[in-house]
């Protein structure tokens, strides 16, 4: 009897197994160009997993930036990124083969902000391997290859093993520089094996660079990129590091930053805190740049006021992942046409030669390129005209040119734009171009500085920037704030105080 009920179940797991074998289909699929994409499935108009896949990064709200890469192979070709029972699928060697189930479905492709998405609609059949080609049309065309596209606020663990992963990770969100960042909350967090050029990761115009975001409740978020080495503490003050001390400020750490070979600039604009550093900084001359494209807000009112005090700022932009990724899967369905690294991105012109951040960051000291979550734009200066372009796959609203706030020309409605504008004939001022869809679609360029001296294009906005920092010194005056020691309590006030009379118009910049 028990050979026989033996017999019976190998009988029957052998049927179950056939039956089963019987009902999955082989799908082959590859871009065309062959090239890594970001891809989503879908059976019968619901989302669908790819099955199997070779690595994962699952993204946990209480584990942010501390998650690691999980692998099943040395050397993978789709990645899952899961957020919010979300999941985001990567082809890294832009084609791989998957076992599914027969029915009918649609897979959709998306790579970057330069390439249309495409969507295929097709039938598996049990038994059978059905091959899906997607293609992948770059609708910026060979210009494409001299624009280099930044995120500069990116919080992913990163040791040297997972660097070939990440790189292709990059290649199928068509990003070309990324800026990893360590940061701290009472522990390191996002860590990153080395920093400077001996940990960068390259390949092929992709590069990823360290950096470090430095937290204070009292100054404010900053970033710093790309330098040699990593300036410690992180982070500062009870909210972040459990400690009543509140130094380095942000200008003693960007001084420190500078000499290690990084940029320098404030996160989320002004430091996302009560109180924020950022007049003073850049009254004195400390920033390379300022986050000016995040969460779906381009701060434009915010840059204008700058600007017209006669501050130089030049407009970067980041993701600060995986926060936005996180925060909008919770809130509704993620946006497909969106990239996960680099929704928002700061584009330079330049040809990335040895290392695409190193010619990058040239851009951002120099303050060129735009700002953009798709559309390209652009503005030049000759003589006393200035000229606009912009374009994108679909139509544009429009398309402004900016001078010292005011609109000065525009046009509307078409897929490709140019406008021109006469320059102010005297006194300082600042030019900017600036496009949308009508929609979240926007793209703004740097500004391009005409007869500038440090003089306020708008006198009234440095009188009123004066008031506001006038406000952070009286603030910080009474403030528990904690320094190593006197000198450096009376260096910071010592520059707060320049930085007021630099704003006041009774010192220089």
């Amino acid at each position: 009897m028990r050979r026989l009920l033996i017999a019976i179940g190998f009988v029957c797991a052998l049927a179950w197994a056939q039956f089963r074998e019987e009902g999955v289909a082989r799908l082959e699929v590859a871009t065309q160009p062959l090239m890594p994409a970001r891809v989503y499935l879908f059976k019968d108009d619901r989302p669908f997993r790819f099955s199997p896949v070779d690595a994962m990064l699952p993204l946990r709200t209480d584990l942010f930036y501390r998650e690691r890469l999980w692998r099943r192979s040395a050397d993978p070709s789709v990645l899952e990124v899961t957020c919010n029972d979300t999941s985001h699928f990567f082809l890294l060697k832009g084609r791989a083969g998957f076992d599914l189930p027969a029915g009918k479905y649609r897979i959709e492709s998306y790579r970057g902000l330069f390439y249309k998405p495409a969507s295929v609609t097709f039938e598996l059949k049990a038994g059978e391997t059905t091959k899906i080609a997607l293609p992948m049309e770059n609708w910026v065309g060979p210009e494409s290859s001299e624009l280099l596209s930044s995120d500069d606020h990116i919080h992913l663990v990163r040791a040297p093993e997972d660097d070939a992963l990440f790189l292709s990770w990059l290649e199928a969100e068509d990003l070309s520089v990324a800026n990893f960042l360590q940061l701290q909350r009472q522990m390191d967090a996002a860590s990153q094996y080395g920093f400077g050029p001996k940990a960068e990761a390259k390949r092929t115009a992709r590069s990823i660079r360290s950096g470090h975001e430095s937290r204070s409740e009292f100054f404010g978020h900053v970033n710093l990129l790309g330098g040699r080495e990593m300036i410690r503490p992180l982070s500062n003050g009870t909210m972040y590091a459990n400690s009543p001390e509140t130094f380095p400020n942000p200008f003693a750490l960007f001084e420190r930053g500078r000499k290690a070979g990084a940029l320098t600039g404030f996160a989320h604009f002004d430091g996302s805190m009560k109180h924020s550093e950022l007049l003073m900084d850049l009254a004195l001359g400390a920033l390379d740049f300022v986050e000016m494209f995040q969460f779906g807000r381009l701060r434009t009112d915010d840059w204008y006021e700058l600007l017209n005090a006669g501050l130089r700022v030049t407009g970067v932009a980041g993701s600060d992942f995986p926060v936005y990724l996180n925060n909008m899967t919770k809130e509704k369905q993620w946006s497909r046409w969106i990239p996960l690294l680099g929704p928002e991105r700061m584009v330079v012109k330049a040809k990335a030669g040895a290392s695409a951040y190193e010619a990058w960051a040239q851009g951002v000291k120099r303050g060129e390129g735009f700002v953009t979550n798709g559309p390209l734009v652009d503005v030049q200066v000759n003589g006393a005209m200035a000229a606009a372009t912009a374009r994108f796959y679909n139509p544009l609203q429009k398309l402004e040119i900016i001078i010292n706030g005011t609109v000065a020309a525009s046009v509307s409605n078409n897929t490709s734009l140019r406008v021109e504008a006469r320059l102010p004939s005297s006194g300082p001022a600042w030019v900017m171009a600036r496009t949308n869809d009508g929609g979240g679609l926007q793209a703004q360029t740097n500004p391009v500085y005409v007869r500038w001296d440090g003089t306020a294009p708008v006198s009234a906005n440095r009188a009123t920037l004066a008031r506001k920092w006038g406000s952070q010194l009286e603030y910080y005056r009474t403030a528990p704030l904690v320094f190593p020691n006197e000198n450096e309590r009376r260096m910071f006030f010592d520059r707060a105080e320049k930085a007021l009379k630099i704003l006041q118009g009774t010192a220089k910049l």
